[in-house]
């Protein structure tokens, strides 16, 4: 039989950037997508799928509550630098106190929207991004 209390719920997460907690962070996605190349060998009619790296990609998504994030990703474009930028996720289970925590690095915002609000509408915003590695930090058992 499910246990209600057992369901992990997003409410109990935090996000960092770097060390920054982003309080008005409403839903992260971290996901890697496994590459594969198709291989067929001589005398095998099945195709063969062969593992050659992931790619690493998610997205941020919240209220907007401030510009400096913004500023300073429109800066690094237009001076071409890359900032050194990790994202750290925890998520911890109330009715037992244990926690999982991820945390990614080599993290690149891939779209900046410094504009894009509407009126009688909270403004939010949605920062897709890359990463180059994933470290599990701790589970939920």
């Amino acid at each position: 039989m499910f246990d209600d209390n057992k369901a992990l719920k997003g409410t109990s997460g935090q996000v960092f950037l770097n060390n920054t907690l982003l309080a008005e962070i409403n839903k992260i996605n971290i996901k890697m997508t496994g590459q594969y190349e198709d291989f067929a060998p001589v005398g095998d009619y099945c195709s063969h799928h062969v593992y050659v790296g992931y790619d690493g990609e998610g997205t941020l998504e919240g209220a907007r509550v401030n510009t400096g994030i913004d500023a300073e990703l429109i800066e690094h474009y237009q001076n071409g630098t890359t900032p050194d930028l990790k994202i750290y996720s925890n998520l911890t289970d109330p009715n037992t106190g244990k926690t999982e925590k991820y945390m990614v690095s080599g993290v690149q915002f891939t779209e900046i929207s410094p504009v894009d609000w509407e009126a009688k509408k909270l403004v939010t915003r949605s920062m897709p991004f890359t990463f180059t590695a994933i470290k599990v930090l701790s589970t939920i058992d």
